[in-house]
């Protein structure tokens, strides 16, 4: 929830750069610590930095796009 609220607080930051708009931010506490272009390298590089604390890595943009996930998945063997 914390890194929530940053991201939304430094958004308008972020998209006032328009080379940011659709790549993605890797937020830890109340820090932006960089943007990638994938989400990714975005994800790798907090896991690296930060290894098994909570971070966030969410898409630079105006309006979200509503995502859609299945519970219709099968085991892995």
């Amino acid at each position: 929830e914390r890194e929530l609220e940053t991201f939304r607080r430094e958004l308008p930051l972020l998209l006032s750069e328009p080379a940011n708009h659709g790549k993605h931010a890797l937020i830890y506490n109340d820090k932006v610590y960089g943007v990638w272009d994938t989400v990714d390298e975005a994800l790798a590089a907090g896991y690296d930095a930060f290894q098994l604390d909570s971070f966030l890595v969410k898409e630079i943009v105006e309006r979200e796009r509503p995502r859609h996930f299945s519970r219709n998945v099968s085991r892995c063997p």
